[in-house]
């Protein structure tokens, strides 16, 4: 896997520095096209974005359930857990690793873990999902308020049935305690208003304790 990957950044050419800014800004939870851009200084990332996705496959484009093609709200993530992880840690801090420093480096992988997992969590109970079959569309929801860059009733997991008008939506957290379920519940019939108002809604909450 990993020679595999040698190759491919072997063909990033010239633009290597550019790749490698643009994908270690995702790793670190800039997600958005606006929010890449501002994090390596570089305005013009739309090109460098679109490649990445459709010539390398190396990160896969996001938009809320049911959102229309041409929509604004769109995230970016890196495609394979283990190029996450290599950008997220092993690229921002290879001056660690080439003076030594291994055990700092662990305290910080430590300490930022929980943040890491959270989102490496949802990305498994989707796939655990999709094996079920049983339903046409399976994403994340959120919205956006206007002027503002704060998302709003963001939902973690949906899914939509193939053959019933049914959806279920889940909450995802390492612990059951973590969660707060008047918060969720109100994010949930923030959705129900806005897109599914005639189907029946099943709720719960993931944890680690159900994989």
């Amino acid at each position: 896997m990993i020679f595999k990957y040698i190759e491919l950044f072997q063909e990033f050419g010239k633009k290597y520095g550019n790749y490698y800014a643009i994908l270690s800004a995702i790793a670190s939870g800039k997600n958005t096209a606006a929010e890449i851009a501002a994090s390596i200084g570089n305005a013009s990332v739309g090109g460098l974005l679109q490649r990445l996705e459709e010539d390398y496959e190396v990160i896969a484009k996001k938009r809320p359930v049911l959102a229309k093609e041409g929509t604004q709200s769109v995230r970016y993530e890196i495609a394979d857990n283990l190029l996450r992880f290599w950008f997220r840690y092993i690229v921002k801090y290879q001056d660690f690793i080439q003076i030594g420093l291994f055990e700092k480096l662990a305290e910080i992988v430590k300490a930022d873990y929980f943040t890491y997992s959270a989102s490496t969590l949802e990305r498994y109970f989707r796939e655990q999902l999709k094996e079920k079959q049983i339903y046409k569309n399976i994403g994340s929801w959120w919205e956006t308020s206007k002027g503002k860059d704060v998302d709003q009733h963001e939902i973690d997991i949906i899914a939509i049935s193939a053959e019933s008008p049914k959806v279920f939506i889940a909450a995802v957290k390492r612990q059951r305690k973590n969660v707060k379920p008047e918060l969720f519940q109100q994010k949930v019939e923030a959705i129900r208003a806005k897109l599914f108002f005639n189907e029946a809604i099943e709720t719960t909450c993931l944890t680690l304790e159900d994989m």
